[in-house]
């Protein structure tokens, strides 16, 4: 014996098992902050105390002598290549502050925009990582004083773009990051 089901009748069945308030049904499975969660909690929290630690430098960083006297830097260069970088990094590291702290309320609130926020951090690492790169090699600094290496720069770049890589399908496939941030 057959029995067909209407769609009406799975419709209210499954509107009936769907709070009101906005929050997504939790899925069976796993939840909450442990598993993979840990390893990005750990990161916001880090990334937290550099770019605070960054920010808070940006007066010594920033100092013409420091570029000047202590590496022998020409003020012409100083001032036409190295300054829009340090600026470029400053208000770069001010943006990523503020994703990093909006991102850790989200996640202790378990917001439903936190994963989409994580993936944006992500890709703001890479694009920032690329302009710094570029910032930096288009800068055509004499040899005896060349203080800026595009190296790390570009290694830079291949980590945010792995990172991007792992995380952003796991911020999309998980079921814990889907059953833990319904709210």
């Amino acid at each position: 014996m057959e029995r067909k089901y209407s769609n009406s009748d799975t419709d209210t069945d499954m509107n009936s098992l769907q709070p009101k308030t906005g929050i997504r049904p939790e899925r069976p499975g796993i939840s909450g902050l442990g598993g993979w969660l840990i390893l990005i909690q750990i990161s916001l929290w880090l990334a937290l105390v550099f770019l605070i630690s960054d920010v808070s430098q940006v007066n010594v960083i920033m100092d013409p002598a420091r570029w000047e006297v202590g590496r022998g830097v020409d003020p012409q260069i100083y001032t036409e290549m190295i300054r829009p970088l340090l600026w470029f990094g400053f208000i770069s590291s001010i943006i990523l502050l503020m994703i990093v702290i909006v991102n850790l309320i989200l996640l202790y609130k378990r917001k439903r925009q936190f994963p989409r926020m994580m993936m944006v951090m992500y890709v703001m690492n890479v694009i920032i990582s690329i302009v710094t790169w570029i910032l930096i090699a288009r800068n055509e600094i004499p040899r005896e004083q060349h203080v800026l290496d595009a190296t790390p720069a570009f290694h830079l770049i291949v980590r945010s773009i792995l990172v991007c890589c792992f995380f952003i399908p796991y911020f999309l496939r998980s079921v814990r990051v889907k059953n833990t941030f319904v709210k």
